[in-house]
């Protein structure tokens, strides 16, 4: 009688240990599938907030309606449409928008923005979706015969603040072993007008930008071919993996179905 109750108390004994585990586990499993990502907290707010600068023909204000337009800003649309939520964007410097992003202040920046090392340090970057590169820009008919940062030894050189124009400016004096004067802008308009003014020499900026630039600036012009190659990339907090991966497939998407084709006649060719 006595072995009988030992064994019934064993049997109870696994079965509490085999119910308390199951439920632990039942517990994690719910915690888990109920963990909600990046992706659904925009979408339960309703809204994509991006943060952008100035970039023509990337981001820019209407003159007419004071409306943010832009290659970059319909692709944005395009993403939030993917989304189902509505599109808000807000323009700032351009040296505010990588702060913003990480700070959480925005879900993600979209101002023609280059790939690189410093940048992935600090952000998340989605594939490419556009790719360009720096270009030199001089006065029509190239009076100083400039070719290269190499011949600008002791002119003015302008530049984006904070920008990869800036850096490639810094870059291509140390490495030539010469000194000139690097004048930065807040917005590429500032160097356009100083360059056909005379108040800088020479100009470093983006192709796809200086494309657009030209087209209201006609008194310079782009030297030989771009010197560097980049990507542009959108910029996401770190940890936000999932609407990281949710750019990328919509980035691939773009690509294929034709949208990205219609952009470019828009804001590039047109």
């Amino acid at each position: 009688m006595k072995k009988l109750k030992l064994n019934s108390l064993k049997i109870i004994t696994l079965l509490v240990a085999l119910l308390v585990g199951c439920s632990t586990s039942d517990v994690n499993n719910t915690n888990s599938d109920n963990a909600v990502s990046f992706v659904e907290e925009i979408k339960a707010n309703g809204v994509l907030k991006v943060a952008t600068g100035t970039y023509v023909p990337f981001e820019y204000r209407d003159s007419e309606t004071d409306e943010i337009i832009g290659f970059d800003i319909d692709f944005a649309k395009y993403l939030a449409d993917k989304l189902g939520v509505e599109l808000e964007v807000t323009d700032m410097a351009f040296t505010s928008i990588i702060p913003s992003v990480q700070k959480g202040d925005y879900d993600m920046s979209i101002a023609a923005m280059y790939d690189n090392s410093e940048r992935r340090e600090q952000v998340l970057m989605s594939d490419s979706y556009m790719s360009t590169g720096m270009v030199l820009l001089v006065p029509a008919g190239n009076p100083k015969n400039i070719q290269t940062l190499a011949d600008c030894e002791g002119l003015k050189v302008g530049v984006k603040t904070g920008g990869t124009s800036e850096k490639e400016a810094i870059d291509g004096m140390e490495a030539a072993g010469i000194k000139y004067e690097i004048v930065g802008y807040d917005e590429t308009v500032g160097h356009a007008i100083d360059l056909e003014a005379g108040r800088v020499d020479v100009v470093v900026n983006d192709l796809l930008n200086q494309l657009e630039l030209n087209k209201t600036y006609t008194q310079q012009e782009v030297v030989g071919e771009p010197f560097t190659e980049a990507n542009l990339s959108i910029a996401v907090k770190k940890g936000n993996d999932d609407f990281m991966e949710y750019i990328n497939k919509t980035i691939s998407e773009y690509k294929t179905d034709g949208t990205y084709d219609e952009l470019y006649k828009k804001w590039i060719e047109g």
